[in-house]
């Protein structure tokens, strides 16, 4: 394939089984020209190509391997999906996620219609038994919305590519929100089109993540409140310091105070809509709960 419409790039690092299913997901899209950048980060499981049903799907003429396996990072091994992208438009995949059907030609065609250089779509989260659905309730994101309600998640972002679009490969998370403030930035861009239809299943494990480190998480949150949350109301930005305070309240041991004062500041400022917030910073703290809640 010369010149595909959409590129899906999939970093991974080859620990994880679930890598399969997500390029399963990712070949089963019915959009008429894509290809699939996998970015092979492996450093200690290097054999994972082997697996015969991975390797029956990486034999399939949209995928193309590239051999990453520098371990910089999440964001480092997107950075050089981007560098082999060759496509007019860029999603992304985790591979311990997966795409639901006609994820890619939604947002492709919403993408075109609309004329804005970057769209968004709803997603699953499943947590054990749980699911629970976000943003399929608006068509779009435009002012404050675009720091507070929009959830920039890595596999919902589909953008242009360009010369200076690049992850932040000094964050070890949040960086999918610090990337997609970048982009409004370049843009200049008011408004983001979202197809409000989950497409992507997040699937919630217990397994090592990114956001799981306190002082990686506490440098991204930084970021996005200093760097990135100035063009927005001095409303919006309390809220997000709140949330912010929250979320480092419930990594730590103890602090129960804290978390009580600033979720009460949350609910004075923000309004009942962040009740889910504090709940799930609650249940984090709990360990008999903490198997149930997004951490």
């Amino acid at each position: 394939m010369s010149s595909p419409s959409v590129s899906v790039i999939l970093p991974t690092q080859g620990e994880r089984s679930t890598i399969a299913r997500a390029l399963r997901s990712a070949l089963e899209q019915t959009h008429d020209s894509f290809e699939v950048v996998v970015v092979d980060d492996a450093v200690a499981n290097t054999g994972w190509v082997h697996d015969p049903t991975v390797a029956r799907a990486l034999s399939d003429p949209r995928v193309r391997l590239v051999p990453w396996r520098q371990s910089r990072g999440c964001a480092a091994a997107k950075n050089a999906g981007l560098r082999a992208a060759r496509g007019e438009w860029v999603c992304y995949l985790d591979d311990d996620n997966e795409y639901l059907a006609g994820k890619v030609r939604a947002q492709h065609e919403l993408a075109v219609s609309s004329g804005s250089p970057m769209v968004l779509c709803g997603l699953e989260m499943r947590v054990r038994h749980r699911r629970r659905r976000r943003q399929i309730d608006a068509g779009g994101f435009s002012g404050d919305d675009l720091l507070l309600r929009a959830v920039p998640d890595t596999n919902v972002l589909f953008h242009r590519p360009g010369p200076d679009c690049w992850w932040d490969e000094s964050l070890g998370t949040v960086d999918d929100a610090c990337f997609f403030q970048a982009l409004l930035a370049r843009h200049r861009l008011s408004r983001v089109p979202n197809v409000a239809t989950a497409l992507v299943v997040y699937h919630v494990h217990t397994g090592q993540r990114a956001n799981l480190g306190f002082e990686r998480f506490y440098r991204g949150q930084r970021c996005l409140l200093t760097r990135w949350a100035r063009p927005y109301s001095r409303h919006a930005r309390r809220v997000l310091l709140l949330r912010s305070l929250i979320a480092f309240a419930k990594y730590r041991e103890g602090g129960w105070g804290r978390l009580a004062h600033c979720g009460w500041a949350l609910l004075r400022t923000g309004g009942w809509r962040e009740w889910r917030v504090i709940a799930n910073a609650c249940g984090v703290k709990v360990p008999s709960v903490r198997r149930w809640m997004v951490t």
